[in-house]
C-alpha cells in the first residue's frame, strides 16, 4: 500500500516539474505557417526577453536571432524573436514543426540559461497522429 502511495506521489511530483519547466504554454487557436504569436506580452518579457539580457525596447525595435531546441525531435534551429507593433504581440518564427501542428495542440516554451537558447515542445496533441497501416495487395 505504501509503495503505490510513493509511486503516485513521485508521479505527481514529476508531472508538476514537467509543467513548471515550460514557462510559456499555448493552445494553438489556428493552423500555423511556422510562426508563433504570443497572447501574453508579460510572460514573454519575463521568461524570455529578460532572460536573454536584452532590453525590451531592443527586441521591440528589431527582431533578434536565437537558437531553439526542439525537445521532441532533438533538433535545433535558428529562429527570429520579434515584435509586431501593429498587433502589440511578440512572435517567434519560423519554427519548422509548427506547420505540422493542429488547432487545439498545446506547445510549451522556456529559456534555458545554461544553453542560452529557447526550448520548444508539443505538450499535448488535440488529435493523436494516426498512422495508416499498409495493407497487403491482393495477388
Amino acid at each position: 500500500m505504501a509503495r503505490s502511495l510513493c509511486s503516485s506521489t513521485l508521479k505527481n511530483i514529476c508531472e508538476e516539474n514537467r509543467r513548471s519547466l515550460w514557462k510559456i504554454r499555448m493552445i494553438l487557436k489556428e493552423k500555423s505557417e511556422g510562426w508563433l504569436e504570443f497572447d501574453n506580452n508579460n510572460d514573454v518579457e519575463k521568461y524570455i526577453v529578460k532572460e536573454l539580457s536584452e532590453k525590451v525596447n531592443v527586441v521591440k525595435k528589431d527582431p533578434i536571432k536565437i537558437k531553439i531546441d526542439d525537445y521532441d525531435t532533438g533538433s535545433q534551429q535558428e529562429v527570429i524573436l520579434g515584435y509586431y507593433d501593429s498587433s502589440d504581440k511578440y512572435y517567434i518564427g519560423e519554427i519548422r514543426r509548427m506547420t505540422e501542428l493542429n488547432v487545439g495542440d498545446e506547445v510549451g516554451i522556456f529559456y534555458d540559461p545554461i544553453a542560452k537558447n529557447l526550448c520548444f515542445s508539443v505538450l499535448k496533441q488535440a488529435k493523436p497522429i494516426v498512422q495508416k497501416k499498409k495493407q497487403a495487395k491482393p495477388r
